[in-house]
């Protein structure tokens, strides 16, 4: 008889690269499972920007886990959320028939609590 013990720590791996990203831009998740954050945040910034972006990274991992029937993904040209794909070019994305920066709160794949 064979059982598993789990650890009580919390082990994140997740690789965070600190780097410069495009203006007004805190912090960025990869569909690599990477996240890039800006240098210059203030730690309650990082803690904050770092938990966004965890988000997105389980909405990949459910994008991946579903075949692309929950969760996100995205290509240079579009972005697919929960089976549905929206145009993106020159930053901004075509939702409900309004072109809207990228990032912005109102897309439902942005996991503001």
């Amino acid at each position: 008889m064979s059982f598993k013990l789990k650890p009580p720590y919390n082990i994140d791996n997740t690789p965070i690269y600190r780097t410069e990203n495009e203006e007004g831009v805190l912090g960025r998740a990869n569909r690599n499972g990477t996240i890039l954050i800006r240098p210059d945040l203030s730690p309650a910034q990082e803690k904050e920007t770092l938990a966004h972006e965890k988000k997105h990274l389980k909405q990949f991992e459910l994008f991946n886990k579903t075949n692309g029937k929950k969760g996100l993904d995205y290509a240079d040209d579009h972005v697919m959320w929960n089976g549905k794909r929206y145009e993106r070019r020159n930053g901004k994305i075509k939702f409900n028939g309004k072109w809207m920066d990228e990032g912005d709160h109102n897309f439902p794949w942005e996991p503001y609590d």
